[in-house]
């Protein structure tokens, strides 16, 4: 019911919040929803994945993910990327009551009821939860209008766009860094913030959402190999505990599936190296 929603809302106790922390990063603040919010949350998010999404958008969908992001880039030529600046903390509660009152045609008192639900208050600021699996599907559709001017932007540039999260890029057969200005502006007149601008020149490799677009094919980045070969390097270790070992070939065994899965090239070898690590470590 509307009341039992209403009491909801005014629990104080309906996120934890800590800081997450990873080395060499700085510490992120991170806003979980309790168990009851979350499952809460959850539900909202099953209900807005049931709209077909627009054709640029990558992440959080069936069939789509970081490797169809990249993928829709590799055709060599000149690109831009830039990213929207704390997007979760800039997605306020304004803008999430004004997505189901415009877009999904609620009431405006149901319209700021759920834009309640699934905001947090930090710092006498509401705006939508760093932790939650909600956050991300909503996040988008609050601010649906701004990526498709984005994409109809470069749609008439004739180049081809994708986002994947707050990540928006764009290949364009002209694309010059003139175009991160342009669409820099749209993002500001919408009233969020834009950084890690980069271009890529005709030709170069462009560094997209965890892979490697190259002219013809996609490559997964240096470092994920590099994290392979650490890994088999420690299987063969003389001195490692068989427990360790064995941890070992399964950390270097993910690491293979997802560079082959980034780059199809690979597939044969992971698989044949795959039955060679289990073999050694007895899996």
């Amino acid at each position: 019911s509307v009341k039992a929603l209403d009491g909801f809302v005014e629990q104080p106790d309906n996120y934890n919040c800590f800081l997450h922390e990873e080395d060499g990063k700085k510490p992120r603040p991170v806003q979980q929803p309790t168990p009851k919010l979350e499952a809460l949350h959850r539900r909202v998010a099953r209900l807005l994945l049931r709209i077909l999404p627009p054709d640029y958008l990558h992440s959080g969908l069936r069939k789509r993910s970081f490797v169809t992001n990249a993928a829709q880039h590799v055709n060599g030529h000149p690109a831009v990327k830039l990213d929207v600046h704390k997007f979760y903390p800039s997605t306020l509660h304004s803008h999430v009551c004004g997505f189901f009152k415009n877009q999904m045609a609620c009431a405006p008192d149901v319209a700021g009821l759920l834009a309640s639900l699934c905001c947090v208050t930090v710092n006498g600021v509401r705006h939508l939860p760093t932790g939650s699996p909600l956050s991300q599907i909503l996040a988008f559709y609050s601010h649906r209008q701004m990526f498709d001017e984005l994409s109809a932007y470069v749609a008439a540039r004739g180049g081809v766009i994708t986002v994947y999260v707050d990540d928006i890029t764009a290949s364009m057969e002209f694309a010059s860094v003139g175009d991160i200005r342009a669409m820099g502006r749209i993002i500001t007149r919408h009233g969020l913030m834009w950084h890690k601008e980069r271009f890529f020149p005709r030709g170069h490799s462009k560094a997209i959402t965890g892979a490697i677009a190259k002219v013809d094919h996609l490559e997964a980045p240096k470092k994920q190999h590099l994290k392979y070969a650490t890994a088999r390097d420690r299987v063969d270790h003389p001195s490692l505990l068989v427990a360790d070992q064995k941890q070992a070939a399964r950390s270097a065994i993910g690491l293979l599936q997802c560079i082959a899965q980034i780059d199809e090239r690979q597939i044969r070898v992971a698989r044949g190296m795959a039955q060679k690590l289990t073999a050694v470590a007895g899996l």
